[in-house]
């Protein structure tokens, strides 16, 4: 069997729809890489022939519907035939081991290279995002670790791989909560939090809802824009008892969380475009 890879780069505004867009449309796998603040990537693989032929025609009506949400994709797509055989290894080319601080984050397929004392994790992102390679993945680990969550219930909204939910459980905590609105991120985080044997409690959630209902020490959320917009306007509205990590936004969008936060305490970092906010309660 043969499988079509198609590559779509857009303006980064538009890479959450485009991504939601090619998971509903089935997706034998996703990647999504984001090539500086500005511009990001979603390479997508489909069954060459009908399959994906359809899956380029219907992102003209895409295209449109974010035309008229005045959201400027400036979509460019390139294809590319991937062979079967070579399908399933074809996104490992994508992940490298990666190091923040004392945390080293390592394929679960090669040999760790990691130094004595410092916090590993062994991960296979599969189908799901997060591999520790993204500038907001980094920060949010760095916080992690500055935080130490030793004996503190912690919230991981969007878990995608699970990567920040299993360093939080390394890294001590009491008890970890991980929820994605994606199936398939679900079940690699599980298989994951397994992998490193963590007791990583996993399970299938809208981000908003579960944070909005939650009672943890710790919240962190390396997400879009608009959920952090909503994430951060329930911790002030309900003066949420916690802290709560914030990230996955361009940098230039800070000022209009610091608008939403208002007077309570935060602490901000910046690293290659991209933006984190650390909200405390008073």
């Amino acid at each position: 069997m043969e499988w079509t890879e198609i590559v779509i780069t857009v303006k980064t505004d538009a890479v959450e729809a485009v991504a939601n867009f090619i998971h509903e449309a089935d997706a034998g796998g996703v990647v999504i890489e984001h090539q500086d603040s500005q511009t990001s990537t979603v390479t997508a693989y489909f069954p060459a022939g009908e399959k994906a032929e359809s899956i380029l025609a219907s992102l003209e009506t895409l295209w449109s519907n974010l035309e008229e949400a005045d959201i400027n994709a400036e979509p460019q797509i390139r294809t590319n035939i991937v062979r079967d055989t070579d399908w399933a290894e074809e996104w490992k080319k994508y992940y490298k081991p990666v190091r923040v601080g004392n945390i080293c984050i390592t394929p679960s397929w090669l040999e760790p290279d990691c130094q004595a004392g410092q916090t590993v994790v062994h991960l296979d992102p599969g189908m799901a995002f997060g591999t520790g390679t993204h500038p907001t993945t980094q920060m949010c680990l760095a916080e992690l670790s500055a935080i130490a969550p030793v004996n503190k219930t912690v919230l991981d909204l969007g878990t995608g791989s699970g990567i920040l939910a299993i360093v939080a459980a390394k890294l001590g905590a009491a008890r970890v909560q991980a929820v994605d609105s994606d199936e398939t991120a679900v079940k690699v985080a599980e298989e994951n939090a397994r992998r490193n044997n963590c007791t990583v409690e996993v399970g299938l959630g809208d981000a908003v809802q579960v944070f909005a209902a939650s009672a943890d020490d710790l919240a962190v959320a390396n997400i879009d824009f608009a959920t952090c917009a909503q994430l951060a306007k329930i911790f002030v509205a309900e003066k949420k008892r916690c802290r709560l990590i914030l990230s996955g936004f361009p940098q230039q969008r800070i000022p209009e969380l610091k608008e939403i936060i208002g007077d309570c305490r935060m602490r901000i970092r910046t690293q290659e475009g991209w933006g984190c906010l650390v909200l405390e309660d008073a």
